[in-house]
């Protein structure tokens, strides 16, 4: 079995670099995912130089800050502003009335995707900020990008969850399933079985739980989806045109989990390889 240990949001803040720089000399992080428009982008992908066993991906963003697209071009994805919407909700709304043209979704993540390759990232792999990319028609989208881009992974934001559970994490992974019902399959770009994390977030990260996730369902490609965060004073806040976030509520506790918890033991004991997407062969599921 492989399992790729993904940090969203690289390229929001230093803190999520310095995570990211820290748990993958440590080996139990693996991959992650760059905001084009993230305000610490050019630092950030430094970090493929300095782990060339990091994979990087794109983590598509309809949701915060200013596009990459001149807002003129896309006008149902801004605000009067020109900014992205920042919230989740408005931006659901909008999508499921009717007023967000996918082509403007099209040519927005076709932006931010050469934004990055013009960054000289070697990408992995596509997933999307709040996993927006699983709402009906852009799954497909994003698949065609991939293929477009020749990317040979993009995320399947499915978790599965016992019936009994009664709170948020299982609420967002229903949601999720209902999202990508009737989404196609791809023989490229290649999803992994699914994800771990989505309904298990802060102190929920935690090995034991996703040893027991695995010992259930026993997928051979899985991704972990998590959102450590390493702050230092005087790193200044989050940026304010990406509207409210509660990622910063995670950092730590996420980022303890992933440097304390023996991750790599459970790896071992469960047959699990730690391994990026640009690792694995999108035809077979196994190792180049």
């Amino acid at each position: 079995m492989f399992v790729v240990i993904n940090v969203d949001d690289l390229g929001l803040h230093p803190a999520v670099r310095r995570a990211v720089d820290q748990l993958a000399r440590a080996g139990v992080v693996t991959s992650s995912t760059l905001l084009a428009n993230g305000p610490d982008l050019s630092e950030s992908v430094l970090l493929q130089d300095t782990h060339p066993s990091l994979g990087l991906g794109a983590h598509l963003n309809l949701l915060r800050g200013k596009p990459i697209s001149n807002p003129d071009h896309i006008p149902s994805l801004v605000d009067d502003d020109g900014l992205m919407f920042g919230s989740y909700t408005s931006l659901l709304l909008r999508y499921l009335t009717g007023q967000i043209k996918l082509a403007e979704v099209e040519a927005e993540w076709s932006a931010q995707i050469e934004y990055l390759l013009d960054h000289n990232v070697r990408l992995t792999h596509f997933d999307s900020e709040k996993h927006i990319h699983a709402w009906p028609g852009l799954f497909g989208l994003a698949g065609k990008l991939a293929r477009k881009y020749n990317v040979s992974w993009i995320r399947n934001p499915l978790e599965k969850t016992d019936i009994s559970r009664l709170d948020k994490g299982m609420l967002r992974t229903r949601f999720l399933q209902t999202c990508l019902l009737g989404s196609q399959s791809f023989e490229t770009p290649r999803t992994a079985y699914g994800v771990w994390g989505i309904a298990d977030q802060k102190d929920k990260l935690d090995p034991i739980l996703f040893e027991k996730y695995i010992d259930t369902y026993k997928p051979n490609v899985v991704e972990i989806v998590c959102h450590p965060g390493k702050p230092e004073p005087g790193d200044g806040p989050l940026p304010s045109d990406f509207g409210p976030m509660r990622v910063e509520a995670q950092w730590k506790e996420e980022f303890n989990s992933l440097s304390q918890k023996g991750w790599l033991k459970i790896f071992e004991k469960i047959g699990a390889t730690p391994v990026n997407y640009g690792q694995l062969d999108p035809r077979t599921g196994v190792l180049k």
